[in-house]
């Protein structure tokens, strides 16, 4: 990744960071299947550098940062629960040690063999080959343009989201760039998330009319109900409509577990003393019971691997983070002209085109500029030091 200096500061001035994760922009981008003519797709590298164009011109961004799963990503929830994303062919135990190469399967559902167009006996691999090719060619290119990237084995995309937006300064707004409604618990005033599946912004004032719910009660809700994409089951027989039902609060003002514990005991007192049969939904919340390999620990568990307010980092990834954050990037060897000899050397033949090539990369200038003069800056400084 970007190799950064340990040092450098902003003007106490307001400024704004999009925060991009980058599997979910990345598998969004996975639909442009355009092929170069060695049969070799490069579609989502061009898809995904759009996106992050029509984002960046939507606010002066001071800083841009791409965050990746890393190798091995998830295992640090699978050791809190066992069947974590199991219902995405991971294993983690079988694969603990072993390189990504081998293993990391995030897009079986694409594994059908790339042919190529022109002609049966063209060079073919899967759409897992071909989603990591592309993802080693995108991160090269915003290399480049200066986009900060953070990728640590063992490590969540997530996770780098939470852990900057917790680590953030006071001065600073965050524009986080994603669907996965999981980020959405870290929404507050100064944090926000653009959905660009929907194509809008996601707020704490419009939160209830985008995903439901309040934001403060993201983690409770997935707490009870479980997450069916990252294969985490919850309360038996309590989905989100029915949590809602049973519990119309969550809507609009911030409870926790223990406020549903006590109004779950409350709504089966009044049944009972209506003489009506007890809700076996608010039973099972009362005991936690669930489907789910996580027995009587149902609620402990599932806060931890669901609650991003702790992230679950490495050592590593905590030590470079606090390094990095910040810190001026060392830009004196990137450039655009990089950019295309990247695209050429891949035979990306499509976007060469002069107008097509300056469209695509044309939003990213401010970008550069601010991280050009944040390294000249630092090296004036050294100067006058020494």
């Amino acid at each position: 990744m970007i190799q950064v200096s340990k040092r450098g500061n902003d003007s106490k001035n307001f400024f704004y960071t999009a925060i991009f994760d980058m599997n979910n922009i990345m598998k969004i981008a996975l639909v442009n299947k355009e092929m170069n003519n060695d049969g070799k797709q490069y579609g989502m590298i061009v898809t995904a550098l759009r996106l992050i164009g029509e984002i960046i011109k939507k606010k002066d961004f001071n800083y841009c940062v791409a965050c990746y799963d890393g190798n091995q990503s998830g295992i640090l929830r699978w050791g809190y629960y066992k069947d974590y994303k199991a219902n995405r062919d991971k294993n983690y135990e079988q694969h603990e040690n072993v390189a990504l190469e081998e293993y990391l399967k995030p897009y079986r559902q694409f594994q059908k063999m790339v042919i190529s167009k022109s002609r049966e006996s063209a060079p073919t691999e899967t759409e897992e080959e071909a989603f990591k090719r592309q993802k080693e060619i995108l991160q090269d290119i915003l290399q480049e343009l200066c986009i900060r990237q953070y990728e640590f084995e063992r490590v969540e995309g997530d996770d780098i989201i939470s852990y900057y937006v917790k680590n953030k300064r006071d001065n600073e707004k965050i524009v986080i760039v994603s669907s996965d409604k999981d980020l959405t618990q870290l929404i507050s005033d100064t944090v926000i998330v653009y959905n660009p599946r929907i194509k809008d912004f996601i707020t704490k004032e419009n939160a209830v009319e985008k995903i439901g719910i309040i934001p403060e009660n993201i983690v409770l809700e997935k707490v009870i109900c479980g997450d069916v994409s990252d294969n985490i089951k919850g309360v038996k027989g309590v989905g989100n409509k029915t949590l809602i039902d049973l519990f119309p609060q969550i809507k609009s003002e911030k409870i926790d577990l223990s406020f549903i514990m006590k109004r779950s005991k409350e709504l089966l007192d009044e049944r009972k003393a209506n003489k009506k049969k007890p809700l076996k939904s608010l039973e099972n919340i009362l005991s936690g019971v669930t489907d789910g390999c996580q027995g009587d620990k149902l609620y402990e568990i599932n806060q931890k691997i669901i609650d991003l307010s702790e992230p679950l980092l490495t050592d590593e990834a905590i030590e470079t983070m606090n390094n990095e954050l910040y810190a001026p990037i060392d830009t004196s060897e990137l450039s655009v002209k990089n950019v295309y000899k990247i695209i050429e050397d891949n035979n990306m033949n499509g976007i060469l085109d002069e107008t097509k090539f300056g469209n695509l990369l044309e939003p990213f200038g401010r970008i550069q500029m601010m991280e050009n003069r944040r390294w000249r800056a630092y090296n004036d400084e050294l100067r006058q030091e020494n």
